[in-house]
């Protein structure tokens, strides 16, 4: 079965061997010559570690790296990949300036239908935004731990893929799409450098900002030391204790309360000092929120900027695979936009929060301002010098600890400058790329050579599905078991002379179709000869209507009867009789009257004065089939009249229409099909051939009509194609 079915599909391919050909050379030329003519493009990528933001410029560094999470992974991919950097490459490396160039199908395209005025080619340059637009188009930037997807993209570039096993550094993929191969390495290099600049500039104003801070705290607090040290030192002058051993005095207990007081004054101030420092930093903050919201450390604050970094990449992803249209992305914008008002309303309560807390520390410390002083102003009067001295020692040496704290934290300040890092690394810069990654020429060629073979075995089982019809030559008429009588012409007139084809044979007797008509009256006359030398009675039919079945009737009647022999036409089509109109006659009274009984055979003969030829309408329909009695009277005046004249041809209806074809094929002498070249199905012709053969009718042979001139040379006759021209030539003279 199966070796049957593969010599069935090659010999059905030898047979629409040509069609074959045409159409796998056309689809596979087509698709090589776009293949040829299409613009590389390259591909270079730079890659990337992502480390934990420093927030605190001041930690320690023994502390090692903090762990890092997806959110500050996926803040730093969307700085990557911000219009602002976008606009400054733009703008350093001058891209797209100019208006991008057009591939030659959009440029034929804009050209056909420019001409139709419906559009123009653009000819403005782009504006900024265009630019930048166009430019985040081709930059691609992966993160890594996403999904899968993102895993199997870095996988196909060569990328090392760090899972999320390791926290402490993921790696960043950073590309990009360029015409021009330099190009392409530039950009990523230039995005990665930028983005450090920036962290490094933002890192050292945060520091500077802290710097000033503690320089100013520390010119404060080293004033308050030496006054304290003056005071001290006058009191110890004053109450003539400068050699007096202190420890082994008796120190008051007021003494103790201010000593007390006084440290715990100086404790307060110290945890003013730092939460004015904390103030001082999350105000220094800027482009964004992130750092605040470390700083801050609010659970609040915390969630709700989580839930903005997870629905913020989920609307990235969805972007970059679906692009900005997509559907479920307005619903994530909306999401988006309430996630940052709750986060921006967080933010705003929580730093309320640390201000009204800061406010309580300072009225904290004036209060222990306030009962230090009481407690002093009760030592000066009931306590002793000794204890007094003692407050001072105190007062001085806390002091100078708290100086001696801030002093250490602005050198160990100015220290960490020298030590700021960005927050990303290269790994492997972007290189100028050997040649373009699309497109594969070779592959795709490949692709065309395999889409044009393809489409030409699907041109011929196509084509082998589709209704075969009778076409010109003889196979037509061996696979039908018929001789073909003649191959009549296309006759094309312009509409206004249309009326003129059924004269067609009288006005121009040695056109190509007078000289069919000719070939069919001597195959006629050679298939038949009687022994008073007529042609006897033919009915001449077709499958369908549309086919030239009339219009031969009348032309082979018109031939016949310009070799001197009386000629008679009956229409015996009453349901769709066409010759009167033809001939423009009466259509009545006609064949029906007269087999009927109404009429007599002078009443329904009628005259065509242009060619002699006598005819008999088809006369009224009826909607009943002929009687016995009828077909009788029919066959005896078929009998009769083909003794008085040369040839007597019937026009029958379709037989794919009506019955009545068949039964006049019964009581002439022969049947003539007529097939419309190019358009009559031979399945169709072959059931109707059954048919007459089952009922035993004698077939003269086919004729095919309409014939297109192109095919006028495969004529049964012979005739050429020069011949034709000839013929044409010398009638048209």
């Amino acid at each position: 079965m199966g070796a049957a079915a593969v010599h069935g599909a090659l010999l059905m391919l030898w047979r629409y061997r040509l069609l074959f050909t045409l159409v796998a050379f056309c689809v596979g030329g087509t698709a090589a010559a776009v293949i040829l003519r299409l613009s590389p493009a390259y591909f270079s990528m730079a890659m990337i570690n992502v480390r934990p933001e420093q927030s605190d410029p001041l930690a320690p560094v023994s502390a090692g790296p903090a762990k890092l999470d997806d959110r500050a992974v996926d803040t730093q991919v969307d700085i990557l990949r911000s219009r602002a950097i976008a606009r400054d490459v733009v703008k350093a490396l001058g891209l797209g300036t100019t208006a991008p160039v057009q591939s030659w199908p959009e440029q034929l395209i804009c050209d056909v239908v420019s001409r139709l005025s419906l559009c123009t080619p653009s000819t403005h340059a782009p504006s900024i935004e265009e630019r930048v637009n166009n430019f985040l188009e081709q930059l691609k930037v992966w993160p890594p731990g996403a999904s899968a997807e993102s895993a199997a993209r870095l996988k196909m570039l060569g990328i090392p893929y760090q899972g999320p096993g390791q926290q402490r550094m993921r790696t960043v993929g950073v590309g990009f799409v360029s015409p021009d191969p330099v190009q392409a390495a530039a950009v990523p290099n230039m995005i990665v450098t930028l983005v450090q600049q920036q962290q490094i500039a933002s890192q050292t104003e945060s520091l500077r900002r802290i710097t000033d801070w503690f320089d100013a705290r520390t010119h404060n607090l080293s004033g308050q030391l030496g006054e304290a040290e003056a005071k001290a030192g006058a009191f110890r002058s004053t109450s003539n204790l400068n050699g007096r051993t202190v420890h082994n005095l008796t120190t008051p207990l007021v003494a103790d309360q201010i000593a007390s007081a006084a440290a715990e004054y100086s404790q307060a101030q110290a945890q003013l000092a730092a939460a004015e420092a904390r103030a001082s930093r999350v105000a220094g903050v800027k482009g964004g929120t992130q750092r605040a919201i470390r700083l801050l450390d609010e659970p609040l604050v915390v969630a709700a900027s989580a839930t903005l970094t997870a629905i913020s990449s989920q609307r990235a992803l969805l972007a970059q695979s679906y692009g900005d249209r997509y559907p479920p992305l307005a619903s994530l914008n909306n999401q988006v936009g309430q996630a940052e008002r709750k986060l921006a309303v967080e933010v705003r309560h929580a730093v309320a929060a640390m201000r009204k807390n800061l406010a309580k520390m300072r009225d904290q410390v004036a209060r222990l301002g306030r009962n230090l002083t009481v407690l002093r102003t009760q030592g000066n009067t009931a306590a002793a010098p000794v204890g007094q001295l003692k407050t001072l020692d105190r007062e001085a040496a806390s002091a100078g600890a708290i100086y001696q704290a801030f002093l250490a934290r602005t050198r160990k300040a100015v220290d960490r400058s020298s030590l700021l890092q960005p927050s990303i690394e290269f790994v492997t810069h972007a290189e100028v790329p050997s040649g373009p990654f699309f497109p594969s020429t070779n592959r795709l060629l490949a692709g065309a050579a395999l889409l044009g073979l393809l489409s030409g075995v699907g041109a011929v089982f196509g084509r082998s599905f589709l209704p075969e019809t009778i076409t010109v030559g003889e196979g037509a008429s061996q696979q039908l078991a018929l001789p073909l009588l003649a191959s009549v012409p296309f006759v094309s007139l312009p509409k206004r002379l249309w009326s003129w084809v059924p004269r067609h044979v009288v006005r121009k007797p040695l056109s190509t179709a007078s000289e069919a008509i000719r070939s069919l009256i001597a195959n006629l006359t050679l298939a038949h000869v009687g022994h008073d030398g007529m042609l006897g009675s033919i009915v001449v039919t077709s499958t369908t209507g549309e086919e030239g079945k009339s219009t031969l009737c009348l032309w082979l009647a018109e031939a016949v009867e310009k070799t001197g022999k009386p000629v008679l036409v009956i229409d015996g089509d009453h349901r769709n009789g066409s010759l009167h109109r033809m001939l423009h006659k009466a259509p009545g009274p006609g064949l029906t009257e007269w087999i009927s009984g109404q009429v007599q055979m002078k009443d329904v003969l009628q005259i065509d004065e242009v060619s002699g030829l006598d005819f008999i309408s088809a006369g009224a329909p009826i909607s009943r089939p002929f009687s016995r009695a009828e077909l009788a009277r029919l066959q005896s005046m078929l009998d009769r009249v083909k003794q008085q004249y040369g040839i007597v041809v019937v026009d029958s209806p379709p037989m794919l229409a009506m019955a009545d074809a068949l039964l006049y094929a019964r009581l002439v002498d022969r049947t003539v099909m007529v097939c419309r070249w190019k358009h009559t199905g031979r399945a169709a012709v072959q059931g109707c051939l059954d048919r007459l053969r089952h009922a035993g009718v004698k077939m003269a042979g086919l004729v095919l009509s309409m014939v297109d001139a192109s095919g006028a040379a495969q004529y049964g006759d012979g005739v050429t194609r020069r011949d034709i021209k000839l013929l044409e030539r010398y009638n048209d003279s």
